[in-house]
Parts: C-alpha cells; sequence; structure tokens
C-alpha cells in the first residue's frame, strides 16, 4: 500500500475549493515524543479535520505547499558555507521555501546531499532569511537515500529507507527501497517542527504518501480511491480480510461535492458482522480528491486507549469494551508502516461472557530504530462460524521504539 516520492501534488484549484469548506472537527494530531504538545499557533491553518479537509483560510500573505524563494537565497551554494558542507563529501541539494511556521514570513527547507552508496539527505530548516545569518529552526539527518518536500498543508514531509523493513532487510544496497515517510508540523510550544500522526488509515496511512498518491490518481490511476464504497472494499480486503467485494452501503456524504463519507461494510462470511469507515477527501479536494479512511468501528467493540494518532510505545496497554466468549472478546495487533504484524496478543474479557472492558498489554517489534513510525492498533471480533474477523475497530497511532 506504499506510494513513493517524486510525483506531483493536488491542483490549486481543488485546494482552494477544499479549503473553502468549513466542516466539523474529526481529531487532532499528535506528535512524537512530545506526543500531544504539538500545538500549532494561531496562525496556522485551523483545522482538526484528520485529512485536512476542513482547513480554513490561511492568513493573510501565507500560501499553501512550496513558494518561491527571495533571490538572495535560492542558490545552493549560498547554503555551502552556511551549514557548513564539506567539499567532495556534501554538497547542498535544493532549496525550498514555504511557510512552515505558520506566519506571514517564509522559511527555507535546505536539503545536503552525501556522496557515497547510501544517498544520504540531511534536511535543515531556516528562518530569518533576510540576515545574513538565518536561524536554523530543525534538522533531520542521515536520512538513507532520503527525500523531503513541503506539502500541501504546510508541513515537512521527509521519506527514507527502513533498512530493516519486511521488503528492505538484508537486501543490498542497490536494491534498498524508499519505505518510511514522516511528517513535521511547527510547535509553538517545542519552538521547532515535531513529528506528528496523519490520521490517515487506508489507503494511505501517511501525508506523504496520500499526496504522491493523489497525484498518480490524477493521471488516471487507480480510479476506484475517488469512490467511497471501493475504497471501503479495499480496506475490507486489505486489512481484514474479507471479500473484496463485501457490501458497502453509503451512510452520509460521499458524493462528488462531498468531503466526507460514512460507509457500513459488512462481512459477507459466515458469522461475520460489519464496520462502520470515516472517510476524508484529502485536503478537502473536492475536484478529484481521493477518499482517506480515517476511523473503522464495530457495535459493541471500541479502543479507549490509545486515542488516535497519539505515541505508543514498545510495550503499550490497550484497553476498550467488546463481547466475551469463554473469556475471550478477540485479537490485538499491532502494524507497522507496511501493514506488517509486529505484535499480538489475545483480548481476554474482564468477564468471562457478554459485554465486558478489557486491558492487554502488547508488545511490538518496530524495524524503524531512528524515531516513531506511523502504525496501527487493530482490534478484531473473533468469528465463530468463519476464519475472517466477524468486526474491528482500528487507531491509528504513532509507533515510537
Amino acid at each position: 500500500m506504499i506510494i513513493f516520492s517524486g510525483k506531483k501534488g493536488i491542483g490549486t484549484i481543488g485546494l482552494l475549493l477544499g479549503l473553502a469548506v468549513l466542516l466539523a472537527a474529526c481529531g487532532g494530531n499528535s506528535g512524537q515524543g512530545a506526543s500531544s504538545a504539538t500545538s500549532s499557533t494561531a496562525h496556522t491553518q485551523a483545522t482538526t479535520s484528520p485529512t485536512g479537509a476542513g482547513a480554513s483560510a490561511p492568513a493573510p500573505g501565507i500560501g499553501l505547499g512550496p513558494q518561491t524563494c527571495p533571490a538572495a537565497i535560492k542558490d545552493p551554494a549560498y547554503w555551502n558555507p552556511l551549514i557548513p558542507t564539506q567539499a567532495n563529501v556534501s554538497q547542498v541539494e535544493s532549496v525550498t521555501c514555504g511557510y512552515l511556521r505558520g506566519v506571514s514570513s517564509l522559511q527555507a527547507m535546505v536539503t545536503v546531499r552525501y556522496t557515497g552508496t547510501g544517498s544520504i539527505l540531511d534536511v535543515y530548516v531556516y528562518d530569518n532569511l533576510t540576515s545574513t545569518t538565518p536561524t536554523q529552526l530543525f534538522k533531520l539527518q542521515n536520512l538513507s537515500k532520503g527525500s523531503a518536500k513541503i506539502s500541501h498543508y504546510n508541513t515537512l514531509l521527509t521519506a527514507e529507507v527502513d533498512q530493516a523493513s519486511s521488503v528492505n532487510n538484508h537486501q543490498p544496497d542497490a536494491s534498498l527501497t524508499q519505505d518510511l515517510f514522516r511528517e513535521f508540523k511547527w510547535s509553538d510550544g517545542a519552538g521547532t517542527l515535531v513529528q506528528i500522526a496523519f490520521p490517515g488509515i487506508f489507503p494511505d496511512l501517511t501525508r506523504y504518501q496520500a499526496e504522491d498518491d493523489q497525484a498518480q490518481v490524477n493521471q488516471g490511476h487507480q480510479p476506484w480511491k475517488l469512490s467511497a464504497t471501493q475504497t471501503a472494499q479495499a480496506l475490507g480486503a486489505a486489512l481484514l480480510h474479507w471479500d473484496a467485494n463485501a457490501t458497502a452501503t453509503i451512510i452520509s456524504g460521499g458524493g462528488p461535492h462531498d468531503t466526507q463519507a460514512v460507509v457500513n461494510l459488512k462481512n459477507t462470511s459466515p458469522g461475520g458482522n460489519g464496520v462502520t469507515i470515516s472517510m476524508s477527501r484529502l485536503e478537502g479536494n473536492t475536484n478529484g480528491g481521493i477518499w482517506i479512511a480515517t476511523a473503522v468501528t464495530s457495535a459493541g467493540l471500541s479502543i479507549t486507549q490509545p486515542q488516535s494518532t497519539s505515541t505508543i510505545a514498545r510495550s503499550t496497554t490497550i484497553t476498550g469494551t467488546g463481547s466475551a466468549f469463554e473469556g475471550v472478546i478477540g485479537t490485538v495487533t499491532i502494524l507497522d508502516h507496511w501493514y506488517t504484524n509486529i505484535g499480538q496478543a489475545t483480548v481476554h474479557g474482564a468477564t468471562g461472557n457478554g459485554s465486558t472492558t478489557f486491558s492487554t498489554t502488547v508488545t511490538s517489534q518496530p524495524t524503524f530504530k531512528a524515531g516513531a513510525q506511523e502504525g496501527l492498533v487493530m482490534l478484531t471480533e473473533e468469528s465463530n462460524a468463519g476464519t475472517s474477523a466477524a468486526g474491528a475497530v482500528i487507531v491509528k497511532v504513532l509507533i515510537q521504539q
């Protein structure tokens, strides 16, 4: 389900239409390490909609996405002595400007590439661009086969290789796949950019992937992502192992001019129930914006901790409610950035049968060692008559090594 870098973003017309729509809040973002301390500035596009669907119009003078850099600082050579780089070892590769702080002055994202087979990238963000000594706000180093860009949501997006992931482990350098995507947003409290979770669950876990995915759809690829029902069916097949043609029914929204949708997906296997899937169009784009699932719930089943987009540790306690049969409610699974199972535990109810609460500790084995990765906590209800899940609840999280 991973979409890789190097593609164009959403068209300007679609963004402006989406930004004009004010929607009810769908849940905020939380940061890595600092967790929920990633409060945005008062000037940042104010929204709690998971995919930016409800973003209000930016403050005067603040544009969305990459901006033209001032002439004095747009030449990469300008930054070599300021970083500083080393001749024949590293050099400034690109300079991109944007309103990363959400105020009416530009910041510069400067990338530095190292020679060698690892194609290592360092990423810097600078402020006070008119000064002879710009202020460094942020740096992220040692991104293997790395790349970086400014999103259409004015966040910093990075991509790199997770060398221990299920597709890269034991592969030679030439065969490594860029597969780890992170997003960083300005925090007044931290005085820098901090990692946040894009609350998308499917078909994209990160904003980096989603914006690249949108570019592919704009070119005519995978048109099913423009359909709320087909996206729901694909989610059921990929994450719950349900029939790809499971019955999907629109409960609300989902039309060509809607930014939100709620879809009921019915498991057609014996003993199967169903799930309710909430969706948003990426960044509120009703002009061909893809659907992003942001919540999956089932009647009688819940996860109360962790909350959506919060950070969890390798060993974490999952709490919630469900219906137990002979003491067992189901299974809780931690999925990494490849939707790979990296931790699992049987969920036992506080009482033996019927509706009950639970508290289950799960230990996961994240492959990414240099920070947090985006992933999922999934609670699946046992089916008495089939092998697939009868119902499920899925919560988006950041998984900390």
